[in-house]
């Protein structure tokens, strides 16, 4: 009896346990769903970026020569005004001493000058002033000449027409002596030009041509004097001659007044040729010595010159400075190299602030406004930051794919190391009303992104666009807000079953 009764219950307890695992396999699977609706999402950009200054500065050489001493190497902050190179010099110093040396020379040659076209200015001065004393000497005299009483007889008229003509031939000749004397004046002019403008360093062809030309002026000037001799003498004949004509028809006394005038008009005439004579010489030579203006630029620009060079020696002896305070990134010159004024020395980067710069894709790019901010972390140190800048060129990454690169203002007062590598997280502008579910709700294919939804209780695949996203949000459309989407997992392995829903809040997560 006790064997029948412990069969039946084994029978009884099998049956139980055979219903029960019917009914589980049976029953629908338990799905967690949320519900898609309409709230704000705020994006975020994530990238690693590389700490710079907040400038890069390229440092030149001031002058030109042989780099004497390096101070700084690359790694080194300095500060503004710090030495970072010593130049040995030489070579500005000869460019000192030479410039000093033509500044000498062309005052000298200026000196000169102006002591030679002074005393032509005086004789020039003295002579106009004779030539106006004897015109009003002799117009005076003539009208002596004209009130004498002179009885007219025949021959008195011949002789007066005679020495008319004496006195005419002594003027053409006397105007003959003024134009010899006024190339002879230029002769000389030409000849004190050529002893000016000779040099040591001609070479034997331009000494050659020199003294050819001098030469040349030198046989005309004794030329142009042989002439001037004649016609001199030529005058004193006719003025003789002139002096010797009988003086029919005036009284004793009408003659010895007469000869007084005659005599002094000859004087006049004479000391009036011998002025104009003068005159022409000096003017001559004045035009000559018009260079003399040339000269006054040249001592002007030999001193231009040697203060340049004083300069550049200054700058020589205090050698390259740092123009800020700042990090050297990398020194272009050694020690011993010649380098020339104006080529790149070093490189530095300003430690004014400090700032990340990042590529960005070009999807992301659109996102980034300037004035947004940053998380930075720089190994265990994390860092405030507001985007300062978005850089307008695109530029290639390290895989060759073009980008825009933007900058991140660093906050922070403390010394950093530039070209460590910062990681970013950017907060970008966010959007509200915009219907979203929880990024891990989101699958994709190769025919897109999808989604797991419940429809009359059962599971479906549903291609959907998305939109922006941050930590925790995805915005989607191809779906109504109220969507019962499916948070589980296990959602692939119940398509197309029924199933039971279970709802998940979103403040508690259940």
């Amino acid at each position: 009896m006790k064997k029948i009764v412990k069969t039946l219950i084994i029978i009884l307890l099998l049956l139980a346990a055979a219903g029960a695992g019917l009914y589980y396999y049976l029953s629908p699977n338990t799905l967690q769903v949320v519900t898609a609706e309409k709230g704000s999402v705020t994006p975020v950009l994530s990238g690693t970026g590389k700490i710079e200054g907040d400038r890069k500065v390229t440092i030149y050489s001031d002058v030109a020569g042989v780099i004497d001493e390096r101070y700084v190497e690359s790694g080194e902050r300095v500060k503004a005004g710090d030495l970072l190179i010593g130049y040995a010099g030489e070579r500005q110093q000869d460019d000192v001493n030479l410039a000093a040396t033509d500044v000498e020379y062309s005052e000298k040659i200026l000196d000169a000058a102006s002591g030679t076209r002074a005393k032509y200015q005086k004789k020039y001065n003295d002579a106009i002033k004779q030539i106006e004393e004897c015109k009003s000497v002799y117009a005076l005299l003539e009208v002596n000449i004209l009130s004498l009483d002179i009885s007219d007889h025949e021959k008195t008229y011949q002789i007066k027409e005679q020495q008319k003509q004496y006195q005419s031939e002594i003027y053409k000749k006397q105007e003959e002596i003024s134009e010899k004397q006024a190339d002879l004046a230029k002769i000389e002019a030409d000849l004190k030009a050529i002893e000016l403008k000779q040099d040591e360093d001609q070479t034997e062809e331009e000494t050659e041509k020199t003294d050819k030309r001098i030469d040349e002026l030198t046989d005309r000037a004794k030329s142009k004097q042989n002439d001037i001799k004649h016609l001199n003498e030529d005058i004193s004949d006719a003025q003789r001659a002139s002096l010797c004509l009988p003086q029919e028809g005036m009284d004793p006394e009408t003659y010895k007044k007469y000869s007084v005038y005659r005599n002094n008009l000859d004087t006049v005439t004479r000391m009036w040729s011998d002025a104009r004579t003068e005159r022409d010489t000096a003017q001559s030579m004045l035009t000559a010595y018009k260079e003399i203006v040339a000269d006054e630029h040249q001592v002007e620009r030999s001193k231009l010159t040697l203060s340049k060079a004083e300069k550049e020696l200054a700058r020589a002896e205090s050698g390259t400075v740092a123009p800020s305070d700042g990090i050297i990134t990398k020194c272009l010159v050694d020690i011993g190299a010649n380098v020339e004024k104006g080529v790149p020395i070093f490189e530095m980067q300003s430690d004014k602030s400090y700032k990340v710069r990042m590529m960005v894709s070009k999807y992301d790019i659109a996102s980034v406004k300037e004035g947004q901010t940053a998380d930075i972390r720089i190994g265990n140190q994390s860092y405030t930051g507001k985007v300062s800048k978005i850089n307008q060129a695109a530029e290639n990454d390290a895989s060759g794919k073009a980008k825009a690169s933007i900058e991140i203002l660093i906050d922070t007062d403390e010394d950093m190391i530039v070209g460590l590598d910062a990681d970013v997280t950017l907060e970008l502008e966010a959007a509200d009303g915009v219907l979203r579910v929880p990024t891990e709700c989101i699958y994709t294919d190769d025919d897109g992104s999808y989604l797991y939804v419940i429809k009359d209780g059962t599971v479906e695949k549903k291609y959907v666009s998305i939109g922006i996203k941050d930590n925790e949000y995805t915005q989607v459309e191809g779906i109504d807000e109220g969507t019962h989407v499916v948070e589980d997992a296990a959602a692939e392995a119940n398509l197309g079953e029924e199933v039971e829903e279970e709802m998940v809040s979103e403040e508690s997560g259940v």
